[in-house]
């Protein structure tokens, strides 16, 4: 819990520079809970009509059933917007395990690639939640590749 509270810390000093923080809260089936502190930074980029780009910054900390585990990450994340509030986010990065190993599942490296992709709903200009899917793969660049699928909901506010 102190290794939490100090990366929390850690990514709060640096977060003046990003335009959203969320954290969030998930898991998997396997009884791994996730806990995640993400900062988002608004690129002012549009590929088509109602979309907007944006790069992601993520602090995970992995508790298994006998073994823990944090990951950085980076991606950058393209939404559409359906409505004014309600829209679909999608993004393709990498990230660092801080071990190769988490319960039985052998991941074979430490770096790894991240996709994602999320249904977010916009409560007003501030309060924003997501629920988002995320998968982790050293896409077979090694013979050890268990891979890490999580689904978690965060609560973001945009400063």
């Amino acid at each position: 819990m102190k290794r939490l509270f100090l990366l929390f810390l850690f990514l709060y000093t640096y977060s003046f520079a990003f335009d959203k923080m969320s954290i969030g809260y998930g898991g998997d089936t396997n009884d791994i809970a996730v806990y995640n502190v993400s900062l988002q930074k608004e690129l002012d980029y549009q590929l088509i009509d109602n979309t907007d780009l944006s790069l992601e910054v993520s602090a995970e900390y992995v508790d298994g059933k006998n073994d823990d585990m944090f990951i950085i990450s980076t991606q950058p994340m393209i939404s559409y917007d359906f409505t004014e509030n309600l829209y679909l986010e999608a993004g393709i990065g990498i990230a660092y395990f801080s071990e190769e190993n988490l319960d039985k599942k052998r991941f074979g490296m430490n770096f790894q690639f991240k996709e994602s992709i999320g249904f977010g709903y916009r409560f007003n200009k501030k309060l924003e939640s997501t629920l988002k899917y995320t998968h982790y793969s050293n896409a077979d660049l090694n013979n050890e590749n268990a891979g890490l699928d999580l689904v978690m909901l965060q609560l973001i506010y945009k400063f």
